[in-house]
């Protein structure tokens, strides 16, 4: 190693100052929302930390840092409904063009049938 990187401060102590901890602590909340979204869905989520450096007006060795966090987290497929529409523009739940089934409740007893034996056996 060169003698500049020993001395470089280590990037996860960096950012546990940047924003005063702040920053470190939303991206700690946001990591653990996109991990339960993975795990509820099997599907790919993201967390992109930007960090913008810039150096101070009238300094040569005082920067600005300025941080942005987006997160992406995967959720799952909603469900699709099929509907049809009218000349209206209405939506109706069945379809027009289909008989409607005039169906009804069969009453059931909760009791066994009995067993019956067939004529000629033993």
């Amino acid at each position: 190693m060169s003698e500049q990187q020993q001395h470089t401060t280590p990037f996860s102590q960096t950012l546990a100052y940047l924003e005063k901890g702040c920053l470190d602590a939303e991206l700690s909340e946001q990591l653990a929302d996109v991990i339960k979204g993975v795990r509820d869905t099997g599907k790919q989520g993201t967390v992109t930390l930007q960090l913008k450096v810039s150096l101070m007006k009238g300094t040569e060795d005082t920067v600005s840092i300025t941080s942005s966090v987006n997160s992406k987290v995967p959720q799952l497929d909603r469900a699709q409904t099929i509907m049809w529409s009218t000349y209206d523009g209405d939506l109706i739940r069945n379809d027009p063009n289909q008989r409607a089934l005039d169906l009804k409740t069969v009453e059931t007893t909760n009791q066994p049938a009995g067993l019956k034996t067939a004529a000629g056996q033993n």
